[in-house]
């Protein structure tokens, strides 16, 4: 396979067959690399079955994909970014964005495959509990308020508000999002993609925004303590607004709002819920098996094998949540500068399921396994 535009066409092929979320195209000193990130795990392309040998030279299959993606192929000192279609089967399109880096051994690659341009995502097929989805719908039809998704990158907190955003979208509601970058667009929705070297940061989309007669604004992060201070002074003036934020678990966004300076009388008025979430990759249901237990009365427990159907004895990946309502105790616990260990304990007072909860609950189903819990969550 000599062609680069073989070479790239036949990655591509691969990686949407084996639902892969990012093609990792990696320089070494004399060789080619390329890793697959399949359920969020690193898999070299050569372990996966009939792997064809990538026999193109690095540099002209780095050089095809930089022009397919617009961008500079003669630029190899800085990193770049670009963007590309990929027309699959009939009736499919993927999205993919392109990033280079330059390293001591030549560019490196990472091609994130963002899905299929049409795909909708719905709510009800991400994961949540019937307890935690009537929660969250509920702050959805709210008229105003901040609601963040919480978690580290790569947990599906972009998709958790997609999917909110698509069950807002409607004819009567004005949806503004300011993006970096616009991964997932939708037919009806304005979206705004960040541009800092033109002066385009979050805080002056967000201004603009205010000015455009908005119902939902959309923050695609919230990184800084002025972005966060628009952001609740939007919620508080009738917008419903949503974002994201990076924290372990649903408590510590309140607490990360306070360090950015925001004031807790502010935060407890403005926030309506905050949730947590975490993708735990499913066990395969074809080969998956128990796991020995030397209590009868203990539920089966299952564990990976492998199979020709699946990665590693995985297949696909399911949501874990932790979906907590602002509600008056807590509102006061912030008022009175209360620690994150005293807000954990008002939350498990509210029965507000954990993220270890709402993964056990899964282990214990036979969706996942205990060890792929453990790699996501702290016990």
């Amino acid at each position: 396979m000599t062609d680069p535009t073989a070479t790239w066409q036949y990655l591509l092929a691969r990686a949407c067959t084996f639902r892969a979320s990012d093609i990792h195209i990696e320089p070494n000193a004399l060789s080619l690399r390329c890793r697959f990130r399949i359920d969020g795990v690193l898999v070299p392309h050569d372990q996966l079955a009939d792997p064809l040998p990538l026999l193109v030279t690095r540099d002209a299959l780095c050089a095809h994909i930089k022009v397919q993606a617009g961008m500079d192929i003669a630029q190899r000192r800085l990193p770049q970014d670009g963007h590309l279609t990929y027309k699959g089967a009939p009736n499919q399109i993927w999205d993919c964005r392109v990033s280079s880096l330059p390293t001591v051994d030549g560019e490196k690659l990472v091609i994130r495959i963002l899905g299929q341009a049409t795909q909708q995502n719905q709510l009800a097929d991400l994961g949540y509990t019937g307890a935690q989805l009537k929660t969250l719908e509920g702050a959805l039809d709210a008229p105003n308020g901040l609601i963040l998704m919480t978690g580290p990158t790569g947990c599906g907190k972009t998709v958790s508000l997609y999917s909110c955003l698509q069950r807002l979208n409607a004819p009567t509601v004005n949806i503004c999002t300011v993006e970096d970058p616009v991964e997932m667009p939708i037919s009806g929705v304005q979206h705004l993609q960040v541009n800092e070297k033109a002066g385009l940061s979050f805080p002056v989309a967000l201004r603009a925004f205010l000015r455009q007669d908005p119902d939902v604004i959309m923050v695609g992060e919230i990184r800084d303590d002025l972005t966060a201070t628009i952001s609740i002074q939007a919620a508080q003036t009738g917008h419903l607004v949503l974002s994201t934020l990076h924290t372990n678990d649903a408590p510590s966004a309140l607490i990360r709002l306070v360090h950015m300076g925001i004031p807790p009388i502010q935060i407890a008025s403005a926030v309506r819920l905050v949730t947590a979430q975490r993708l735990l990759r499913r066990l395969c249901p074809r080969c998956k098996q128990p796991r020995s237990n030397n209590d009868r009365n203990a539920t089966v427990r299952y564990g990976p094998k492998g199979c020709i159907h699946c990665v590693n004895g995985y297949q696909g990946r399911i949501g874990i949540f932790e979906v907590l309502p602002m509600t008056p105790d807590l509102s006061a616990a912030l008022l009175a500068h209360t620690s994150l260990k005293g807000l954990a304990a008002i939350c498990e007072d509210q029965g507000v399921e954990t993220l270890n909860q709402s993964g056990q609950r899964l282990v214990e189903s036979g969706l996942t396994s205990i060890e792929e819990l453990r790699r996501h969550v702290d016990f």
